[in-house]
Order: structure tokens, then sequence, then C-alpha cells
């Protein structure tokens, strides 16, 4: 068993699990655990598939599909409770994180208490985007940045890592998103709270199978949220 270990929520990603699974061994040997809403596309048994053959792969299976942030939370306690972790990273399961970031995130944790992977730090970092929705993007954490106070190039990106120690905050500090829009709440609770952070850049690729779940509902909160957050605002602690 690794002292590192990677969540990695699932819905319908069967096609791109297998494929993940060979990038993330041939890059780290750090524990994976998928944490999958009971996808009707069958990637629960693609993942048992796995874990029979490594013992570093591990399966939380939710019972419906609930949103991002509340698979996370539930990763979250996961990782809690088993209590032999000592870092943990966040991933998408489509091919749009490259698990060979991982190493330079791992090694900012030696001074930071939390990291986040930027696809704008050095410039824009992406690839197979449209104009259209890079802009759209950029414009989103501009948007961010400027209600929320954050002061990060690329508050949304889901890709990120942090020690165990900042879970027990996290799952305490009443986040009520509950989709996309969970990861800036998170970012906003953990920064405001004083942590140590930083930004390590990242290069990222559009997912090669199946579609982004995210809908309209999933939209609106992405909007609202900042504001929220913005309304409320409180002095970073020191």
């Amino acid at each position: 068993m690794s002292d590192r270990v990677v969540l990695v929520p699932t819905y319908d990603e069967a096609e791109n699990i297998p494929e993940f699974h060979a990038l993330f061994r041939e890059a780290v040997d750090y524990d994976l655990v998928f944490i999958d809403d009971s996808s009707p596309d069958g990637s629960a048994e693609v993942v048992r598939r796995l874990s029979s053959s490594d013992a570093g792969v591990y399966l939380l299976l939710r019972p419906r599909k609930e949103g991002l942030g509340r698979a996370y939370a539930d990763g979250f306690r996961f990782v809690c409770e088993k209590g032999c972790w000592d870092r943990v990273f966040m991933m998408d399961a489509d091919l749009s994180h490259q698990p060979s970031h991982l190493r330079e995130m791992d090694a900012s944790l030696d001074e930071f208490d939390f990291c986040l992977g930027s696809r704008y730090l050095r410039g824009v970092s992406v690839l197979n985007w449209s104009i259209a929705r890079l802009n759209l993007s950029y414009a989103a954490n501009r948007y961010i940045r400027a209600v929320t106070g954050l002061p990060f190039t690329d508050c949304t990106s889901g890709y990120r890592g942090m020690r165990t120690g900042v879970l027990p905050h996290v799952l305490s500090s009443g986040i009520r998103a509950s989709g996309y829009a969970f990861l800036v709440e998170m970012l906003h609770r953990v920064w405001s709270s004083g942590f140590r952070m930083t930004e390590v850049p990242i290069v990222f690729t559009e997912r090669r199978h199946g579609a982004s779940k995210i809908g309209f509902r999933v939209f609106a909160e992405s909007f609202f949220t900042p504001l929220r957050l913005g309304l409320g605002r409180r002095p970073r602690k020191s």
C-alpha cells in the first residue's frame, strides 16, 4: 500500500478507465480509488476487474448520481476513515489530466498544504479545445477571481493535491455546491482558512471518449456559487 492516494470520480467512463489505469501505472505507484455513481455503462465492473490484478485499486460505489461534489465528499470520508494515506490527489478519469504531473504536484506538497494543477499558470496549456470554449473557461476564471478574491490562475481546475490533514476542514466547512462549482467552493474554503497553497503548471487535453456531464443546473450553480462566496467573503486567515 502506498502512502499516496488518488481519487477519481466516474460516471459512464468504462471506455476510458483501462487506458487511464495503464497511463497511471506508468507514472506512479500510488493507490487509486474510483468513486463510481452506479454508472449504467458498467464502469464499476471495469474497476472490479482492475482491482483483481492490482491491489492498489479500490472501488467506492455510490447508489446514484448526485454530483461531483457529493462524490468527492464521500471519497474524502473514505480517506479519513482508512487513515493510511498522507497525501490525496483529485483527478478526472477522462484522460484530460495527465498522470505524469503527479510527481511534481506531490513534490510541491513538501512545502505546501495544497496544490492546484493550473492550465493557465504559464500562458495557456490546453489541447484540442475550440477558441470559444477556451475563451469561456478563461472568462469564467476571471469572473471567479473578481467576485471571490481568489488569487489563482485556474480556480476551476479539478486536478489537485493536498495533505490529508486538509480533508477534515473541507468536510466540516459547510460546502453547499454539489456540481462542478464544488471545486470553486472547496478552493475558497481552503484558501480563506489560511492553508499554504501553490499552483503547478499542467497540460490539459480534451477527453477522448464519452461526453461532458455539464447541464443547465450545473452551469447555473457554477455562476451563482462565486457570487455567494463573494458576498460572504471574510478576511483570509494568516
